[in-house]
């Protein structure tokens, strides 16, 4: 077992096929980081496992991913329930740059060009502080619980956020909503209710790359 210092490199080769079911992980080595363990959500949906497993390919040496090299269609399970948010660098307001056909039937409207402060007038607050910490920190951003609501009927809902860059700054929040609405519900009125406590993980505490055994 390393001690504290080891590179990445040596932790790679040491960590290699080792895998834990996500949630359970446990870290292999110290390498600098000390022996803090990284936390990864256990996802409800396997979709959301593999999202995630697909922007850590791209996630190198510390660097969160480039837009450009994001291949939608590497998640094609996601597309209907997957969102593009961008921060404009003039307002610092939050714009919805793509939605797919279920994100746009949750609210019954268009949702792409729409900004996060209009789609959302009464939880602009929550909503504007989530981005931020995904941008700024930058964080992976992870929700389960009842987030919306259509009519009197709570949704079971479950999504995952992901910071990306431009360039190297980051300005992007590449997202996948799921959602079960009852069938008692009606399709109409869904709203925010920020139902549910988030997992929020730092970029700065993910393990190194040998220990993303996913």
């Amino acid at each position: 077992m390393p001690n504290p210092g080891t590179n990445n490199l040596q932790c790679g080769e040491l960590c290699a096929g080792r895998k834990l079911p996500l949630g359970e992980y446990v870290p292999a080595c110290a390498c600098d980081r000390g022996d803090i363990p990284a936390a990864f959500p256990r996802f409800g949906d396997d979709t959301l496992k593999g999202f995630l497993r697909y922007w850590l390919t791209l996630y190198v040496d510390g660097r969160v991913p480039e837009r450009k090299d994001f291949d939608p269609t590497r998640v094609p399970s996601l597309l209907s329930r997957f969102w593009i948010i961008q921060r404009e660098p003039g307002t610092g307001r939050y714009k919805f740059l793509l939605a797919g056909e279920q994100i746009r039937a949750l609210f019954n409207r268009r949702v792409a060009d729409i900004y996060v402060d209009d789609l959302f007038k009464d939880h602009e607050t929550e909503m504007h502080l989530a981005l931020s910490e995904v941008i700024d920190t930058p964080a992976i951003h992870y929700a389960v619980g009842p987030l919306y609501r259509a009519g009197m009927y709570p949704l079971h809902t479950e999504r995952l956020a992901l910071p990306m860059a431009e360039d190297g700054v980051v300005t992007s929040v590449y997202g996948a909503t799921l959602y079960r609405r009852p069938t008692a519900a009606p399709s109409t009125d869904t709203e925010f209710i920020d139902g549910a406590k988030p997992i929020v993980l730092p970029i700065r505490n993910l393990p190194c790359p040998g220990c993303l055994m996913l």
